[in-house]
């Protein structure tokens, strides 16, 4: 609750807590906080200013930050007690929607804000800069802010805001203004007229400069539980038994799920109905969902969590997916741990090789790669007359509704999923992540339940980019044109499939580049493992394969002793040679070579022949 100052912290007892007096964005605040608190639960949870984002909850990221007597604070860290007396500065007082910091109008001229989820601590970090340093260099602005994390912009566009604000504020600028474009560039001008090539304010921006846009963990219900997922701790492990007595006797825990409590199909896949809600009689993967507990508050949920007993008998496990492909290992499925083939054949290989002056022929490994959005996963499933209303993050709401229906066993028109602004996904939000513990526990208390990952949690058991094993073989003339190819590719998907096999159908249709190959021979197999599931990521496969057969490119450049880019413009798609490797005739335009000359003009390649 907000007042008038107090008289400074006060310790009644430990269960009286603390009573904090500060000021906070130019107003006096009082507020009783519970002992041990850190500013970001004081922020978020008291007095409801949500613009402030928790995002690793380890001062990592800096999608806390705030100021305190100007300072640059870590706020999920920097304890409560602490800002007694003090004046904290968090992004809904940093300017107005009638009058926005010039920070704030230059993030949205310049493109800087995309998801908007790390955007109030870039401002702030901004902030405290440009309050001791009126004209920093690109290099003193990196060096503030490089506790603030983005995974969408890049920086560029960040950096460039706060030289363009800094401009602004050296002019005495306060109030909203159209960048000028002498100062700012011309890039940083918008214009509201719509029409194409015109540079435009995003419409969502100033709600996410002032704080004001709503993520799935800033939403709140009144009387709403909270949940808490418990997790197998084993990669693989049959379950005996689950003892959830304890647990449900600790005051303040309403209810507990597991897969008995599932009136429908406990089993869901975007392409293989192949994964469990929670799981039944085995685990397959370190962080597999058992149980789901809903408590009156997130600590009482944590603590029933670890109260429930879960009795396994642990199985082999396979972790490398070459060695997941053969007959001696541990099977993760009946049908067995290859997913997915897919087989590509044009032309006569083997009699191209032979006719080939060069070959060159190599192995490639591509890692695990996770998304590392800064939002971790969130939602609160909401019951009413009609069914479930799920608030959350979603890269899929039409694909998710259909599944939790299935779940229940409803029509799906008992079942809404609404998307929350996203804070970053990249393809790894949009499987099921919250959606079935909180619509599970949500029905079966008929109360609203909000369940928010931690990061650790996130990743975890996130999906993450596939890991490939590539081996290539590449035969070309001696005057560098491509003959034939080769592709083996063994994409490790996980214990479940999620999109594995639409990845690995991706990685075989463009295995060989943007290039003509008029004989070219391609096998891929998505594989199952015990390692964290596999699914979509920007370029679905396509990455990978790029990361393998750029390198063969140069290869053949350096036999045939020609430069790179001689080979790519020898050998790259054109309207006479317009046919990809599945065969598809492309009659649309093509700008593959065009583009590569405009990129590389200039260019001095020297000594790379």
């Amino acid at each position: 609750m907000t007042g008038l100052v107090g008289p400074g912290p006060r310790v009644d007892d430990l269960t009286a807590g603390i009573t904090l007096a500060f000021i906070l964005n130019g107003k006096p605040c009082s507020v009783a906080v519970e002992p041990g608190a850190v500013l970001l639960d004081v922020l978020r949870n008291d007095l409801g200013l949500t613009g402030t984002k928790r995002g690793c909850g380890e001062g990592e990221c800096g999608a806390c930050t705030v100021l305190v007597d100007g300072r640059v604070v870590n706020s999920c860290l920097y304890p409560a007690a602490k800002v007694a007396g003090c004046e904290v500065l968090t992004v809904e007082g940093l300017g107005s929607a009638t009058a926005l910091h010039p920070l704030q109008e230059a993030f949205l001229a310049q493109g800087a804000v995309q998801c908007g989820f790390c955007t109030p601590g870039m401002l702030l970090a901004a902030k405290a800069l440009l309050d001791e340093n009126s004209e920093p260099t690109e290099e003193q602005i990196r060096s503030a802010m490089s506790g603030n994390l983005c995974r969408c912009t890049g920086y560029t566009k960040i950096v460039a805001a706060v030289q363009a604000a800094a401009a602004v504020m050296r002019r005495g600028g306060l109030a909203a203004r159209e960048p000028d474009s002498d100062t700012d560039g011309e890039r940083a001008r918008y214009i509201a007229s719509g029409h194409v090539g015109a540079s435009v304010l995003r419409a969502d921006g100033p709600a996410k400069v002032m704080g004001a846009a709503k993520f799935a963990d800033d939403l709140h219900r009144e009387g709403m539980l909270h949940a808490k997922v418990l997790r197998s701790p084993h990669p693989h492990a049959l379950i005996l038994a689950i003892d959830c007595s304890a647990a449900i006797e600790l005051p303040g825990v309403e209810a507990i799920v597991t897969a008995a409590d599932i009136p429908g199909r406990n089993s869901f896949g975007i392409i293989v109905k192949d994964q469990p809600f929670l799981a039944t009689d085995k685990v397959r993967y370190v962080g597999e969902a058992v149980a789901a507990v809903a408590a009156r508050t997130t600590a009482i949920a944590e603590r029933a969590r670890h109260l429930i007993q879960v009795h396994y008998e642990p199985l082999p496990a396979v972790f490398d997916p070459r060695e997941a492909m053969g007959a001696e290992a541990p099977q993760l499925f009946e049908e067995g741990n290859v997913r997915a083939h897919r087989h590509i054949e044009r032309g006569d290989v083997d009699a191209a090789f032979a006719a080939a002056e060069i070959i060159v022929e190599e192995t490639f490994h591509t890692q695990l790669v996770e998304h590392a959005y800064i939002e971790p996963e969130a939602g609160i499933a909401v019951p009413d007359a009609n069914g479930v209303s799920l608030f959350v993050v979603s890269q899929g709401v039409h694909y998710q509704r259909s599944e939790l229906a299935a779940m229940l066993d409803w029509p799906a028109s008992r079942v809404r999923v609404v998307q929350t602004t996203v804070g970053g996904a990249f393809g790894g939000k949009i499987d099921l992540n919250v959606h079935p513990f909180i619509t599970l526990l949500a029905v079966k208390t008929g109360r609203p339940v909000k369940l928010v990952y931690t990061r650790e949690e996130s990743m975890t058991v996130s999906t993450k980019r596939h890991p490939f094993e590539i081996h290539v073989r590449l035969g070309a003339n001696a005057e560098g044109r491509f003959l034939a190819a080769e592709a083996r590719v063994i994409g490790d998907t996980g214990a479940y499939s999620s999109y594995g096999p639409a990845v690995l159908t991706r990685a075989a249709t463009h295995a060989l580049g943007p290039y003509y190959m008029p004989n070219a021979r391609v096998d891929t197999f998505a594989v199952h493992t015990n390692n964290p599931i596999a699914g979509a990521m920007r370029g679905f496969g396509v990455p990978q394969m790029a990361a393998a057969h750029e390198q063969m490119v140069d290869m053949v450049a350096e036999q045939a002793g020609l430069t790179p880019l001689e080979v790519r413009l020898r050998n790259g798609l054109e309207p006479d040679l317009a046919v990809t490797l599945t065969g598809h005739e492309i009659s649309s335009e093509l700008s593959y070579l065009e583009t590569l000359g405009a990129a590389t003009e200039g260019f001095d390649f020297g000594d790379r022949r």
